[in-house]
Parts: C-alpha cells; structure tokens; sequence
C-alpha cells in the first residue's frame, strides 16, 4: 500500500462497463481545488449535491455531472473528498479519468486506499474496515446483516468496553507498585481478583458460540456421505440447477470431493459431495474416502444417503446427522421412517421437506441480530486475552501481576486498534476494488 498520504487520490467507485451512471471519489487536499479547475459551475456548496458540467483543462466539455463536496473532517475518508456522478459510458469515464490524471498532484489510489485512509483518519475502526469488506463480498442475507452490525460498531463497542474495565484495573494495581513490597497488598488482591474473573468469564461466554459468526462470514459446511450411487451427486446437481457432479451406473465415479457454495435461503452454505465410502483397491478412489472421512470432522450436518435403512447403524459416530434415502422413484417398496427423509432428485419429490429440515437445523444457533465473532484473529486475540488474564491471578510479584493485566489490554486493543495492524490491513486491503 502506498503510504504518501500528503498526495490526493482518484479512481472510479463503480464497476467498468456501461451503465445509467458512474461515480468518480477524489480525496486529497487538493480535491476541491482540482473539482474547480474541471467545472463551469464553481459555486458548489458543502455536502450539496450540485448540477454541474465538467470540461477538460482546454475548456472541452466532458459530461454535465453531478458533483458534491466533503469538507475534512466531515467525509468518509476524513480528508477533503469530492464524488463526481456522470454518465456512465466508457467514453465519458475514459476521458474524464485522462482529464484527472493530467494533474500532477493527483494519481489514481489504489486498491482499498480511500478506506484505508478513513482508518488512519480514525473515521473507521479496524473492525469496520474488515465489516467493509465482508459487506462487499457478502452474498447472502445473514451475511449482510452481519457485516452491518459489525459496521454499526456494536462489536467494537464492546470491545472497548472490556478493554476500559481492563485498563481501570490496570490504573489501580500501578498506583500503589511504588508504595507496596514484593507481594501484592491484600486490599487489591480482594478488589481486582473478582474484577478479573468476571471479565475473562464474560469474554469465554462469548466465544462459547460454536464460530457461529464464522460459519456465516465463510459458509456452513454440509457433507452429503453414503456408499457409491446411493444418489448423492444427483442431489448436488439438483442444489446446483447444473450438472456439476458426474451421475452414472457405476459406483466410485466420485473420487474427490466436490464442493459447491449456495445462498441457501438467505444462509451461506458448502455442500459437499463426497467420494462414496466404501473398500477398494484403487488408490485413487481410497484417497477420496480419506478426504471424505476429513471433511466429516468439521462439517456442521452430515447428510447420510442410505442404501437401506437398517445402513443407520453404520453411521452412529457421525454428528450432526440426516438420514436421507434416494432414488425413491424407481424404488416403490420404501418403508416410511420418520427418522429418514425420503427424496427422489429426478423428480424433486420430498426435495422441499428435506430443504426445512437442513435449514432448520443450520439455523439452530443463528441470531444475526446478535454480537457474533466473524474473524478467526478476533477469536485469537480475545483467547489471548483471557489467557493473560486468568495467568495474572496465580502470581504474587505485584510488578509481574500488572505486567499480565498490561499484556491483556495490549491484546484486546489489537481487535479494533493501529497497533501492530500493516499486515492485517495488507490482508484486508488486497480483496477491495480500487474505487472503495
């Protein structure tokens, strides 16, 4: 990422290609001054959305637009910021963009940098910034709502709030080092021992959430296992609307694992389709039962397909378990079992009651509405933070004491903080489009 923060950037906000409209950002101490020398209309007004015609530096008109102006400090990037709304043909934005980067004082930003220095104008949070992004990406509904929550500033919220608790424990152990021996005095032993305890105890009931944040930021994984054409792929193409698997008579034509991302109603949610479990001498086959038998260690629901129910006891170690039966279109002697769903994918029978079922046991945990942990460096930094923690009450040494109550607050500080961050932002930035 470029650091020359003294520069003012531009780039196109919206994506290439016609369009009704495009959204030019400049943002820089010489935003405005730049707007000016491309307009007719030099009488733009703060935060007023404004008609406007831009021309080139020879007075060649460009397009009529709408411009508007941000005064620092009040504009997403904390800077002076200018958004300048044209047309949206690869004419006009071709030569408006030549126009901007005529100017020495400008240069085109790169990816993620007008975020970035919202971030180091302390307009956003680190947090906010990796909610920016998972917004952006976000391709189902529990998705966006809980990339807005984190956005809000509710996670980090209550960050701080732990941190501030920390902190004040920290402030009183330090006010009495100069004035105690080597062992802690008695009073703030009683004083900051209950104090600690409630903070880590509160901090591991928050991460006792089964990574539900996670799960909705990557995907709920579901496997689809069973013996070889037990109609497991079948059932993938059917999710799919394509056909993504191969489907053929013969058992073992699934050697790997194939996966597939879908919006399951508003969810998002990996299907897995497995190699069929069974004993074979084809080593290509067997690793794919090996990858099998990986991907049911952290899959959330195991679909099992069955060849015939009495195959359920073959599965008991299995978590998390549906009992699924295929191919009951050419199989009319099924026995219903309120323990097994009974599908057929050719003809979509029972397809709808075995979606509720998924669902509703995917859902089980989920409140979007909720404060979830979304990053696995959240998770970390919080586990830290505990550690440290419940480590400071087995010490005496008043010196050693305030150093792991100071080691604590240094970590809960890394989650929304500029501490120590350059790599975490290189990470974040390098998903975001130039314009954001």
């Amino acid at each position: 990422m470029n650091k020359r923060k003294d520069t003012t950037i531009f780039a196109l906000s919206t994506p290439t290609g016609k369009s009704a409209l495009a959204l030019i950002r400049i943002s820089g101490k010489n935003a405005i001054k730049i707007l000016k020398k491309i307009s007719l209309n030099t009488h733009l007004e703060n935060r007023v959305a404004t008609l406007n015609t831009l021309v080139t530096q020879k007075n060649e008109k460009i397009d009529k637009s709408i411009s508007t102006i941000f005064k620092s400090p009040n504009s997403y990037t904390g800077e002076d910021m200018v958004e300048l709304s044209v047309h949206g043909s690869a004419a006009i934005i071709s030569k408006l963009i030549k126009t901007l980067n005529q100017f020495d004082t400008l240069r085109i930003a790169e990816p993620g940098e007008f975020t970035r220095r919202a971030f180091e104008n302390n307009k956003l949070d680190l947090t906010q910034v990796e909610a920016i992004s998972d917004l952006i990406n976000s391709e189902t509904e529990a998705q966006r709502k809980q990339a807005l929550n984190h956005l809000s500033g509710l996670f980090s919220d209550r960050i701080k709030l732990w941190e501030k608790r920390i902190l004040k424990i920290l402030s009183s152990v330090e006010a009495v080092i100069d004035f105690s021996d080597e062992d802690l005095p008695e009073n703030l032993i009683k004083d900051t021992k209950e104090q600690i305890e409630n903070i880590y105890r509160e901090i591991d009931l928050f991460l006792s959430d089964n990574e539900v944040g996670e799960k909705i930021r990557n995907g709920f994984i579901i496997a689809i296992v069973g013996k070889p054409n037990v109609g497991k792929s079948s059932f993938l193409n059917l999710i799919a609307k394509r056909e993504i698997a191969i489907v053929t008579e013969e058992p073992g034509t699934t050697r790997d694992a194939i996966e597939l991302f879908t919006n399951f109603k508003g969810l998002p949610v990996r299907f897995f389709d497995t190699a069929g479990i069974r004993k074979s001498e084809n080593k290509a086959e067997l690793l794919g039962v090996k990858k099998t038998h990986e991907i049911l260690e952290f899959s959330d629901i195991n679909l099992i397909f069955l060849e015939s129910k009495k195959c359920t006891t073959d599965f008991k170690s299995l978590k998390n378990k549906i009992f699924v039966q295929s191919k009951i279109d050419i199989n009319k002697k099924i026995k219903s079992e309120s323990e097994i769903c009974y599908i057929s994918s050719l003809k979509k029978t029972g397809i709808d009651e075995l979606f509720n079922k998924i669902y509703k046991d995917v859902s089980l945990n989920i409140k979007t509405e909720e404060i979830n942990v979304s990053r696995e460096r959240h998770r970390a930094v919080l586990k830290n933070t505990t550690k440290h923690l419940k480590e400071s009450l087995n010490i005496k040494n008043i010196d050693l004491f305030a150093e792991d109550i100071r080691m604590s607050l240094n970590e809960i500080s890394k989650i929304y903080g500029k501490k120590d961050v350059e790599d975490v932002l290189d990470i974040i930035f390098s998903d975001f489009c130039i314009g954001k």
